[in-house]
């Protein structure tokens, strides 16, 4: 079964620490949510990403490796945001640091994008990218609640 949503996700808190009954200010979250990808040898193993994202994590989970590990880009649209082993194991993703690719890691912008990672011939396994969607903009806020705290 699957649910389809068309705004972020909210976690919310509808009663205040006095349980009286008002609506508590809104001090929560949105959720993280996870895809996956095949990893097989040179194909790009790709997630699209929905716009306003901001990324937690990605790691690769390599069961079959190749005999000399590297370590591939991991792009998002065409700017590169960090490299991923494909070494036998789990393997984080090493972030690039310049002000770029944190920028795309923060908020991947305000249409979707595609996330990518090729391996090299004789690499299998799967991508895991974590992330929290967001509205285009890179908010939270929640539309048509129908709750206000007066």
């Amino acid at each position: 079964m699957s649910s389809t949503f068309t705004q972020p996700i909210r976690i919310f808190k509808r009663n205040n620490p006095s349980n009286d009954g008002t609506i508590a200010p809104d001090n929560t979250g949105a959720a993280v949510v996870s895809q996956q990808a095949v990893i097989a040898d040179t194909i790009p193993a790709t997630v699209t990403l929905p716009a306003g994202a901001i990324i937690q994590s990605i790691q690769s989970y390599i069961t079959s490796a190749p005999v000399t590990a590297t370590t591939p880009n991991v792009t998002i649209g065409s700017v590169v945001v960090g490299t991923l082993s494909n070494a036998a194991g789990v393997n984080p993703t090493t972030f690039a640091t310049g002000a770029t690719g944190v920028a795309v890691l923060a908020n991947i912008g305000p249409a979707d994008a595609t996330l990518s990672y090729a391996a090299i011939t004789g690499t299998t396994g799967v991508l895991s990218v974590r992330y929290t969607a967001r509205n285009s903009d890179g908010t939270i806020t929640a539309y048509g609640s129908g709750y206000t705290n007066n």
